[in-house]
């Protein structure tokens, strides 16, 4: 693989002095492993696959970066791609090694899960860097996939595979019509305040409050369904509420109630925050009880820091005579990671390398590669 002399800005990504030691740090694909089930094309009905539509200044790497922040000819840049250009989802930039997207995902309030559908990303956390694909069909247990870089090859790819070779599928922004549903009618189901199963008939929002000017994170397609433990009402309307993945409460609105009915804020049908909230502009992680995570925790793959206050840390961090830098998603940063213009190391627990030398560079004293 012949590799480009790139400009690297403050985007977190990695490389060495040679070819063999190359590795970039958000955008690696990867050949998954040996006893994988792969198939052949084979065009099957109901594939929505478009063949490589990537962008000609991507593919022929004469723009090195894409608009996402990432690598181009890379799985992450090619799945932001088709999430904009088909999904009509824009990713935010920099956002993570390919083995990182489903932890963050469900952080953020997207569902991640076990069931395959078209449009979903395909997300496998095998390898150094993991893999992401976009999926153009679902046939039993078989998923048809697009990608890049899949064996290193930094080109378009198309293979059929099975869907339990991979981690789980994220679900951004879905196509509408591309779930796959067991057999039967589907229906809106009457909700039982002590919990149950509620199958969607149309399109519905998931917000983080039970609020109708509340902010819409993601979506249920018909056909699809979920899991949920409460039902209240709240702002006029009565709602479905569950714990996401992120251990976030989620909220459904279902049907108007009449205005007598409407329950005031410090109602006991009002719920704690359990995971990730922002509030003010800051994140926090509260516990089951209601109280705020504090010190170090470790939420999927990576480690996050909380002050004493609460609130999470980013940039850098001294603790107990070491140094830790946190990036903008608070997540711990290791391996070689680069900070306004200068390259630093940490080693697997985190803590700063420093007046040593790693991979055959010198920093010094200050953390910094020289």
């Amino acid at each position: 693989m012949k590799v480009l002399p790139f400009k690297v800005t403050e985007t977190g990504f990695s490389f060495r002095k040679s070819v063999k030691k190359v590795v970039p740090f958000l955008v690696v694909g990867l050949m998954l492993a040996a006893g994988d089930s792969v198939y052949a094309y084979s065009g099957g009905n109901g594939s929505i696959a478009r063949g490589d539509d990537y962008p000609a200044y991507y593919k022929n790497g004469s723009q090195a970066i894409d608009k996402w922040r990432m690598y181009s000819r890379q799985c992450t840049s090619f799945a932001a791609f088709r999430l904009s250009s088909v999904n009509g989802f824009e990713i935010p930039g920099a956002y993570g090694n390919a083995n990182e997207w489903g932890y963050r995902a469900r952080r953020e309030g997207y569902r991640v899960d076990s069931v395959p559908t078209i449009g979903s990303i395909a997300w496998s956390t095998a390898g150094g860097y993991g893999h992401v694909a976009w999926v153009s069909n679902v046939m039993g247990d078989n998923i048809e996939i697009e990608e890049y870089n899949y064996g290193y090859t930094g080109s378009y790819n198309k293979r059929i595979i099975k869907a339990n070779t991979m981690t789980g599928f994220i679900h951004f922004k879905d196509l509408d019509g591309g779930n796959v549903v067991s057999s039967g009618n589907v229906f809106n189901s009457q909700p039982s305040s002590t919990g149950g199963t509620h199958y969607f008939k149309n399109k519905a929002a998931i917000k983080n409050q039970p609020l109708v000017s509340a902010t819409s994170i993601a979506y249920y397609s018909p056909g699809e369904s979920v899991h949920y433990d409460q039902v209240l009402e709240k702002d006029g309307y009565k709602w479905l509420s569950y714990i996401s993945y992120s251990g976030s409460r989620r909220y459904i609105q279902l049907e108007e109630v009449a205005s007598s009915q409407n329950q005031t804020e410090g109602s006991s049908n009002d719920v704690l925050t359990v995971g990730w909230k922002k509030i003010n502009g800051s994140w926090y992680h509260f516990k089951s009880n209601g109280s705020k995570s504090t010190g170090w925790l470790k939420d999927g793959s990576s480690w996050y820091y909380l002050k004493s206050s609460g609130e999470m840390q980013t940039g850098w961090l001294k603790e107990n005579g070491s140094w830790y830098y946190l990036d903008s998603s608070g997540a711990m940063k290791t391996g070689w990671y680069q900070v306004s213009g200068k390259w630093y190391y940490s080693y697997s627990s985190g803590a700063l390398a420093v007046n040593t030398t790693v991979d055959g560079y010198r920093v010094n004293s200050n953390g910094e590669r020289v």
